[in-house]
């Protein structure tokens, strides 16, 4: 019966655990205040603001993405200061890639 190859260990490689992130933002999303708003945001926003929106895509929204980045002082990271305008729906396709290039240090051309 085959079996699968061993997986090797490259010590140049740094391990990557699964979950771990820089900065632990479940305190934010875990409050109620925040998933109150959320739907509240979702449901006056029912179709993706993002890339879909650019390209004439009509697609309903999922996700209340921040305009900007975690860190202090940073506007829409405060549950006090839940503003509209600090938000914007879309769909996964267009958060992950968003996320994905903001998480990798991508800056555009």
């Amino acid at each position: 019966m085959p079996t699968a190859p061993k997986k090797r260990k490259r010590p140049w490689v740094s391990e990557r655990k699964p979950f771990e992130r820089e900065q632990d933002n479940s305190w934010f999303y875990n409050n109620w205040k925040w998933r109150k708003f959320s739907s509240w945001f979702k449901k006056k926003h029912p179709l993706c603001e993002m890339k879909c929106k650019e390209d004439g895509i009509i697609t309903a929204s999922t996700v209340t993405d921040h305009l900007y980045q975690y860190g202090k002082n940073v506007p829409g990271w405060d549950l006090n200061d839940l503003k509209e305008e600090y938000f914007q729906a879309g769909c996964d396709k267009c958060h992950n890639s968003r996320s994905g290039k903001q998480g990798h240090g991508y800056k555009g051309k």
